[in-house]
């Protein structure tokens, strides 16, 4: 067996949704395959992931819709959503529909806690090694159309030595922190700072090309993370690499690393435990040591983060990207 044939196995059955949770299986399966290149490895984690988690399964009847339109944000048409791409989409090829989505719909990248942007990624990273992944990249697109929730842009641009200083002004605001410390949930408190003016107002991107704005908001990201281990702090590391793995895909690649800064500060002010005062960093281990550690996990968002910073590494060299996950497989351990 082969990568294509284990993602591919079984996944028409089953739905990217687990009652109110995520299915992450094909996601993790191609983390996991490019940290290791072991198809067994894979076979015995998918065995693992079968027997401790309830997939939802596929309607086998479900209506038929008429355009992406109907479907976008509605869960409950994910059959009907997959049914028209396949059988409704004419000539234009399976890139093309992607491209074509991400540029009517770039606000939706941040939906369901990134999830949907991250799976679209890991979709065409794994077709452009394999084209009989073509399913795969359509169930991913139907995810990314049926989950949509749509997030905002900040039109204030900020030099990227200036992120931290910005971030804290707006941590201590009194409106903002008001609704990071109230008791509505994470979708609630994004409605009520994407309806706010002041926080419209006040909300920052990076000036620069990519390298300033993607290091301008792992300046944040990072100290977010490894001071909480914080999983809303963990998927907004992999949504940016998923982002900047589409990079080829959005109409406005510079706008849209934007719109995920405005999504990402905005998820972090929701969360009670953020902190980004900086912290001493111990790195240990090569990265060969670290992914290996990563592999033997059974914790999904581990293998997935350790696949995200080797990956972002590998384009960037901020060096902190291998101290968080070796604090995470280590946070782990001593659990």
């Amino acid at each position: 067996m082969n990568i294509e044939q284990l993602i591919n196995k079984d996944a028409e059955k089953n739905s990217p949704y687990m009652g109110g949770f995520i299915n992450h299986l094909p996601m993790v399966k191609f983390a996991l395959f490019s940290i290791t290149n072991d198809i067994s490895k894979v076979e015995n984690y998918v065995e693992y992931y079968l027997n401790n988690y309830n997939i939802d399964k596929v309607k086998t009847n479900y209506e038929k819709v008429v355009s992406l339109e109907e479907c976008l944000g509605k869960k409950e048409l994910y059959e009907s959503c997959l049914d028209y791409i396949r059988n409704n989409i004419g000539e234009e090829t399976i890139e093309e529909l992607v491209r074509s989505t991400l540029r009517k719909y770039p606000l939706g990248l941040s939906s369901g806690l990134f999830h949907t942007i991250i799976r679209l990624a890991y979709a065409i990273e794994g077709y452009e090694l394999d084209k009989k992944l073509k399913p795969e990249v359509e169930r991913a697109l139907t995810y990314y159309i049926t989950g949509y929730r749509e997030g905002r842009l900040f039109n204030r641009k900020i030099n990227k030595e200036e992120v931290i200083a910005e971030m804290n002004e707006l941590m201590e605001d009194k409106e903002f922190k008001e609704i990071r410390n109230s008791n509505m949930s994470l979708g609630q408190k994004l409605v009520k700072l994407y309806n706010s003016e002041n926080y419209l107002r006040r909300g920052f991107i990076i000036e620069g090309k990519e390298e300033d704005k993607v290091k301008g908001i792992l300046e944040i990201l990072m100290p977010a993370f490894y001071n909480s281990d914080n999983i809303v702090m963990l998927h907004c590391i992999t949504g940016l690499q998923a982002v900047i793995a589409l990079k080829d895909y959005f109409e406005d690649y510079d706008v849209v690393l934007d719109i995920f800064t405005t999504t990402a500060l905005s998820h972090l002010l929701t969360q009670t435990d953020l902190s980004i005062g900086k912290q001493n960093t111990r790195i240990e281990g090569s990265w060969d040591e670290i992914l290996k550690k990563a592999s033997e996990s059974k914790n999904i968002h581990t293998i997935k983060l350790a696949y995200t910073c080797k990956k972002l590494y590998d384009l960037f060299k901020v060096k902190d990207l291998k101290y968080i996950i070796n604090k995470r497989i280590e946070l782990e351990l001593n659990r």
